[in-house]
């Protein structure tokens, strides 16, 4: 290594330039986080004279990614890596890091050994019951969540060093893997699943995502200041309303209603914080930078400090069992048995450890050195190592069951412990099924339990009548954007069912801008606003009422004509093809029978609206029963065929 001294730049600065031979961008990179915030307040031994000791923490939050960013700009294709002062309205001289400083300093921070130990290690000595997964992606993950055994979400991005905010997700355990559309390009560093239709994602630079359809679409969420828009590093759903994020300089935000509104919670704090963790509904953990502990029984409304893990350095991961035994990671292996009312040091296995999941009050599993996958039987008495995965810098680990594990890292490597659970369908309930005949219409018919659906042949179909649906969520507020909870949903919904006014739009529970387009197109055909007007755009009284009422004339008009009155107890009959934009009582139909089998309708929304989620599920049936394939006509529509199959299934 050898260093480059420059004088006299745009502002006159001093940078130095220490030049490695082969080094790579993703190295790069995490040197730039280390050089600037790992040595906050800490003058290095051997650097030049100036005002280093002043590099606080405050000064570091304050780095962002436009410098980063810069600095990677003169390192691409040069093998170039510059120190350069920021600017940012501190005073921070520039680091010179001398050659016998570098191993120390790499091996003192985590995020400077990501990368670089990942060239270190040519093989992998991996144990049996590990194996490496084909996520066809080279992206850098850095979180996963499993809401089921089967089904995870992994996110992609590296903590201020740049990278994609990717999501992929798989539903077969990862046998395979779909890229989900993110809005955002913005690294993500953590994920959070409360179900496998509610995930959140969140990232640097104020991102927040949430989807609730199980990543069919994701939407931004805007909280924190623009001006200063705060680092998020972790954020937890404790149920689908319930969520709370945090970030560094103490950064917290919690939501009661699914994310459309936002509070701060007093949190006496400015340290970085990386992990999170609720055991159930009310009692939870935050921890961050020099031990820095807190908890909370009443939800996360308010926290108390612990003082117990203060000399336990970083705290990057919280995890427990669910009941009484959790683990805390980072610098050192932290344990409680008594649901973190006292904790335990553990004797240290790796120097570093960077993420965890307990299983059991006895079993875990840990990340060490960022490429050893540690376990431990006994509480975390003891650990051994259960793999080591060469050339990767493992971030995130999921483990949905006792001895099933998934675990992502670096270069879109995904490593599994054990097979993924086999579905099993359980058979529909006993039912006396209803003889229909029709020649001519004649119905006999004996009550059944679950009414199950008929298909016509005669072009002279058995009448139903259906009565107007009693609305279960009432729309009793003003709704406008911003606005998010069933009432939205339930609007959403009403919408998609009036043709050429919410084609194509998502059913998420949140009053976005496509929402409020739709209702606009909806009051100007019905003469209820016009753009300009107070309201327009907006779900008031009378916009509520039309949409009812439209709603309510659709759904008898998804009938067939009406004749003798059946009544209620008749099965829903198949007479039309249902394809995208399709809307009523048979479309809900199809979706309970869809429902059934969660590997074709893993979302299970019974909404009777024919959207993007239904389509993709009718043509999962199709191929599973040979039906039709992705290339034919008539794929993702119900039509003859697939309606048969329906109802041979459903039976």
């Amino acid at each position: 290594m050898e260093y480059e001294k420059r004088e006299g730049n745009a502002r006159d600065e001093r940078v130095w330039i220490p030049v490695f031979a082969g080094m790579t961008e993703e190295v790069t990179a995490h040197m730039v986080y280390l050089s600037r915030c790992k040595l906050r307040g800490e003058p290095l031994n051997g650097a030049p004279a100036g005002p280093l000791g002043g590099l606080t923490a405050g000064a570091c939050a304050r780095i962002g990614w436009e410098e980063a960013r810069r600095v990677l700009a003169v390192l691409v294709g040069s093998s170039v890596f510059s120190f350069a002062k920021n600017g940012c309205g501190g005073i921070l001289s520039v680091l010179t890091l001398l050659a016998t400083q570098m191993k120390k300093i790499i091996l003192s921070s985590f995020f400077a050994l990501v990368g670089v130990l990942s060239f270190a290690f040519s093989g992998s000595v991996v144990h049996a019951d590990w194996s490496a997964l084909n996520s066809s992606t080279t992206k850098e993950f850095s979180g996963i969540s499993c809401p089921d055994a089967r089904t995870c979400i992994l996110v992609s991005g590296i903590y201020l060093s740049g990278g994609s905010g990717g999501i992929l997700k798989t539903t077969d355990g990862g046998e395979t893997f779909t890229t989900q559309n993110s809005p955002t390009l913005n690294p993500l560093h953590a994920v959070s699943c409360s179900s496998t239709a509610t995930c959140y994602a969140t990232g640097d630079f104020g991102t927040l995502l949430k989807t609730s359809n199980g990543g069919e679409s994701w939407i931004e969420i805007d909280i924190g200041s623009k001006s200063n828009t705060p680092r998020f590093t972790n954020v937890f759903a404790v149920d689908d309303r319930i969520v709370l994020v945090v970030g560094r300089d103490g950064i917290l935000f919690r939501s009661e209603d699914g994310g459309g509104s936002w509070g701060r919670p007093t949190i006496k704090s400015v340290s970085d914080f990386y992990a999170i963790y609720f055991s159930d509904k009310k009692n939870g953990f935050i921890g961050g930078d020099d031990g820095a502990l807190f908890s909370t029984d009443d939800g996360g409304a308010t926290w108390t400090y612990q003082s117990s893990l203060r000399l336990a350095g970083q705290i990057v991961s919280i995890h427990g069992d669910g009941k009484q035994s959790v683990f805390a990671v980072g610098d050192s292996l932290s344990t409680s048995a008594d649901g973190g009312k006292t904790w335990s040091f553990q004797k240290s296995t790796a120097k570093r450890y960077s993420t965890v999941r307990v299983v059991t009050d006895k079993l875990a599993y840990y990340i060490g050195d960022l490429n050893l996958i540690l376990k431990t039987t006994d509480g975390g008495v003891t650990s051994t190592v259960d793999a080591t995965i060469g050339n990767a810098s493992l971030r995130g680990i999921a483990c949905p069951s006792e001895g099933y594990c998934l675990i992502a890292g670096s270069s879109g490597k995904v490593q599994r412990l054990g097979t993924p659970p086999t579905v099993v369908l359980l058979p529909p309930p006993a039912v006396v099924a209803p003889v229909v005949v029709v020649t001519p219409p004649v119905v006999t018919s004996v009550a059944p339990v679950v009414a199950p659906l008929v298909v016509v042949a005669s072009p002279v179909p058995v009448v139903v009548k259906i009565a107007k649906p009693t609305a279960t969520v009432a729309l009793t507020r003003t709704l406008k954007k911003g606005a998010s909870g069933k009432d939205v949903k339930k609007l959403q919904e009403l919408l998609a069912g009036v043709a050429g006014i919410y084609d194509g739009g998502e059913v998420t529970g949140y009053f976005g801008p496509s929402t409020g387009k739709a209702v606009g197109k909806f009051q100007e055909k019905y003469n209820l606003s016009k753009p300009g007007e107070p309201g327009f755009g907006e779900a008031g009284p009378k916009t509520r009422a039309k949409l009812l009422e439209i709603a309510e004339m659709g759904m008898e008009a998804s009938a067939p004509a009406e004749s003798p009155t059946v009544s209620q107890t008749t099965p829903t009959v198949f007479v039309r093809t249902l394809k995208k934009g399709s809307s009523g009582a048979d479309v809900k139909r199809l979706q309970e029978i869809l429902s059934a089998d969660k590997e074709i309708y893993p979302e299970g929304d019974i909404s009777g609206y024919f959207g993007p989620a239904t389509k993709r599920a009718v043509g999962k049936f199709q191929e599973k029963h040979g039906i039709s394939t992705p290339k034919d006509s008539g794929y993702g529509e119900a039509g003859p065929k697939t309606r048969a199959k329906l109802i041979e299934v459903a039976q």
